[in-house]
């Protein structure tokens, strides 16, 4: 019995790791001040789609987007009525890409997704 619920336990541990594809990594640079901001770019519950988060200074964006055209423009709404427009290009077989996004009050930064 033993040997059975431990090997029951290895099988579903690998599904489980095969069915969930960890975030791919935003990082968004800012061309005026040069300072970083890190985000994530995970699969959505929507087929086909992806969803974006991440934080620059204090204002939390978050958005879903198709990734299946390969140049994308993602509107991010931003908490605080703040937007984020990001256009990119987009690898979906290997979920890289880059591009540029900018912010409300026209602040621009070099967009790099990366896996």
């Amino acid at each position: 019995m033993t040997r059975t619920a431990a090997l029951l336990c290895v099988l579903v541990s690998m599904f489980v790791g095969c069915s969930t594809l960890p975030p791919s990594r935003l990082v968004l640079l800012d061309r005026a001040s040069g300072s970083r901001h890190i985000g994530t770019v995970v699969p959505s519950d929507r087929e086909a789609s992806m969803t974006a988060s991440i934080e620059i200074n204090g204002v939390f964006f978050h958005g879903t987007f198709d990734p299946s055209k390969g140049s994308e423009v993602v509107n991010l709404p931003g908490s605080g009525g703040d937007l984020l427009q990001c256009v990119f290009r987009f690898d979906p077989r290997t979920r890289t890409g880059a591009g540029e996004c900018v912010q409300t009050g026209a602040r621009k930064f070099d967009a790099t997704l990366s896996d």
